[in-house]
């Protein structure tokens, strides 16, 4: 099931930042709708511009005038960025299955909670939890729209993570208090990071990295055996059809399709600066329009 989609394309209307073409294609793919869908349905994502400001790119002319030109969209979303891919409730939960590492499995739960891009989780600190509101605060420059935003965490998740902090002699016994507040949330062992003397670099060096969290996601995409390939990028690596960043959509779809919020509430979730980015999710999965009509056929005399 396959559905063509603008990804993240809309939120900022800069698929490359500088408009160049960019090599690097992990982080493409996506999710699969939760009701019954495997895939996503086909959304074409042509002539999408490419800008160096939310209203378009402007050229100048050899004769001083200045136009609006549409660029051709890059090879990155020409090749392999147009195919979104995410995760139905079935693989979903096929996935957190495989998990045997309980801390591996509280991070896929909480990209996924919170929709948020890998970039954006792995800088989360402990001053950015509201245990209180259940949420996690996402600043502004962690972010790829430059928009800082709040998403919300289900209260049982949050409540694990403040176990784990106490088990970890990260957070007072009998209080919300977090030790080290700029601690970052998830950390590497600590014999990675023990060579810095100072405690601010040994908190930057022991914090995982975004392509550290892509490889143990992989691993455990590959040991639910919902590992799929879809080609290759320039440099020849396999690109794969479920990613660290199919967390997203899948939340993005299961939420919409599923779960049936409100999309302003799920726009605000995931921080997508427009409504029309979060609406490529609502076109539905091929799937999905199958089993309407063999439900819709089920009930008909002939």
């Amino acid at each position: 099931m396959k559905q063509m989609a603008e990804n993240d394309i809309l939120e900022s209307g800069q698929p490359a930042g500088n408009g160049q073409k960019p090599s690097n294609v992990k982080e493409l793919p996506e999710p699969c709708l939760g009701a019954g869908p495997k895939e996503a349905s086909n959304q074409t994502t042509d002539n999408v511009p490419h800008t160096n400001s939310d209203s378009g790119i402007l050229h100048s002319s050899g004769y001083g005038s200045v136009e609006r030109r549409r660029m051709k969209p890059s090879a990155r979303y020409e090749r392999f960025g147009e195919t979104i891919r995410y995760l139905t409730l079935d693989e979903w939960q096929q996935l957190l299955d495989s998990i045997d590492d309980y801390r591996h499995k509280l991070m896929i739960r909480l990209i996924y909670h919170l929709g948020c891009r890998v970039g954006e989780f792995v800088r989360i600190q402990l001053k950015h939890l509201d245990f209180g509101r259940s949420s996690v605060f996402i600043p502004a420059e962690n972010t790829k729209t430059g928009h800082r935003r709040s998403s919300h965490v289900p209260v049982g998740l949050m409540n694990e993570i403040k176990s784990m902090l106490k088990r970890e002699d990260r957070m007072l016994k009998r209080s919300d208090a977090v030790l080290n507040p700029d601690e970052y949330l998830f950390k590497k062992s600590k014999s990675s990071h023990r060579r810095f003397a100072s405690s601010a670099m040994r908190n930057i060096a022991g914090r995982y990295t975004e392509n550290r969290v892509r490889q143990i996601f992989q691993r455990y995409v590959h040991k639910a055996g919902l590992s799929r390939e879809y080609g290759t990028d320039s440099k020849g690596r396999k690109l794969h059809q479920i990613t660290v960043h199919s967390l997203r959509h899948s939340h993005i779809m299961h939420h919409i399709h599923v779960y049936k919020l409100p999309l302003p509430i799920v726009q605000k979730q995931v921080g997508h600066r427009t409504l029309k980015a979060t609406s490529v999710y609502l076109n539905p999965s091929d799937e999905a329009v199958g089993d309407a009509y063999e439900e819709g056929n089920s009930s008909m005399s002939i």
